[in-house]
């Protein structure tokens, strides 16, 4: 079994985590682009909330301004393959976490 600090250390190993740290520091010191991801952060939580209330109209134009903010950035290569590794590795945490689950649910079962 993992610790924590272990699952930690194995997550900061990976390729993909340290690219995406040394892509952190490119957008850290680009002021337009870091508000541009702010602000698309911000509009996907409004886009959950107003898919959670049903409220369609307001999700279909906050979707909008998403896809055009995103491809906005998605026109900077940097921009576009850290987005893609915050996509793997979120997969990563993903299988993660259900495997962590799947491990639990089994012992309690037991």
């Amino acid at each position: 079994m993992r610790t924590k600090e272990e699952i930690k250390e194995y997550l900061n190993s990976l390729p993909e985590v340290k690219r995406i740290h040394e892509l952190e520091g490119y957008i850290d010191n680009n002021k337009e682009i870091k508000l541009k991801l702010k602000e698309m952060k911000l509009i996907q939580k409004k886009m959950v909330n107003s898919k959670e209330y049903n409220q369609m109209k307001q999700y279909k134009n906050q979707k909008l301004e998403y896809e055009k903010i995103k491809a906005e950035l998605l026109d900077l290569p940097f921009v576009e393959e850290y987005l893609e590794l915050l996509d793997i590795v979120d997969n990563i945490l993903l299988t993660m976490t259900n495997e962590i689950e799947d491990k639990i649910n089994k012992k309690i079962n037991d």
